[in-house]
Order: structure tokens, then sequence, then C-alpha cells
């Protein structure tokens, strides 16, 4: 099984690589046509490590189409960073798109992706409009709200800190807060 991963791992590589060169990865109907001949497990893989690439690159028609195709995958505040990183005008976004499992994403890493999101609004002031439904949508996230409380000697982590939330996290789960 182990020599099998590896194998896998290599073949999606390949494919993701061979996509990026020829232009193609954002044309899913030749990415479906492309993978075909591949075994089952290749092309699984594949498509789910697609779908987070199209949720990173802000790509929403691509996200959707694989998404009605019934791919997954794992969403990390990394992923959120890069799809915030990726947000360059007023359509919908994926982060906004993802609404509920943005507001209920638990992550151990939210130092770096936080800091990156906070100086992309801070600098690009023609873009804030744009983004501040999507920030609002990141303040409604517990464990956001949690580490914005814990680490308020920050102007990052000040300006994700949710008083609302905050307080009801006080009354009803004191425990993130510690």
């Amino acid at each position: 099984m182990n020599d099998r991963l590896h194998e896998i791992l290599g073949e999606v590589g390949i494919i993701h690589k061979a996509l990026l060169e020829n232009n193609k990865i954002d044309d899913v109907d030749y990415v479906l046509e492309y993978i075909d001949s591949f075994e089952d497990d290749v092309k699984d893989h594949y498509l789910k490590l697609l779908l987070q690439y199209y949720f990173q690159q802000n790509n929403l028609k691509n996200l959707k189409e694989l998404l009605l195709l019934g791919y997954k995958f794992d969403l990390r505040m990394e992923d959120i960073k890069l799809a915030f990183l990726n947000i360059k005008s007023n359509d919908e976004n994926v982060i906004d798109f993802f609404d509920d499992n943005v507001v209920f994403l638990k992550d151990s890493n939210m130092e770096e992706p936080l800091k990156a999101i906070y100086t992309y609004y801070k600098e690009n002031k023609q873009l804030q409009a744009s983004l501040e439904q999507t920030i609002e949508l990141l303040k409604r996230n517990r464990y956001i709200c949690a580490y914005a409380y814990k680490n308020s000697d920050y102007d990052f982590a000040k300006f994700f800190l949710n008083e609302d939330l905050l307080k009801s996290l006080q009354e009803d789960l004191p425990y993130l807060l510690k």
C-alpha cells in the first residue's frame, strides 16, 4: 500500500505539472478528459487536490463544477489565506461561498494566515469594501475569535476580535479562551 501511495503522489504531481505547463488547468472539461485514462485512485486523489487548488486560487466556477461531481477536501486556514489573497474584485469568492465551513473551521495554524489576511486587507484600500463581507465571515469563527482574544496585544489579532462572539464564548465555551 505504501508503494502505491508513492506511485499515486508521483502521478498526481506529473498530472498537475503538465496541466499548469500547458495552461489547461482552468478548463475542467479538458482536465477530466486528460485524466480519464489514469486509474480511479489517481483520478480521485487528483480531483480532490484540484478542488483544493481551485479554492486557493479563488476560482469559484471550477470549484463549483468539482463540488457537483461530489469531491470534497479538508479546509485549512492556509487555504483560506491563499484564497483571500486571490480576491481581486467584487465578485462572489470561494470563502463566502463556503460560508458555514469557514465559520466552523477549527485549525491550530492561525497566526501566519491571519497576519497575511490582515496585511492584504490593510494594503489594498481599493478592495476593502469587497473584502469586508469576507472579513466579517472570518470574525464569526469561534476559534479565530479565541485566538484573537488570547493574542490581543497584536494589531492583526485585535482586528479579528468579535466582541459579541467573545461574550458568548465567555459564557458558553470559556475553555476556548484559556
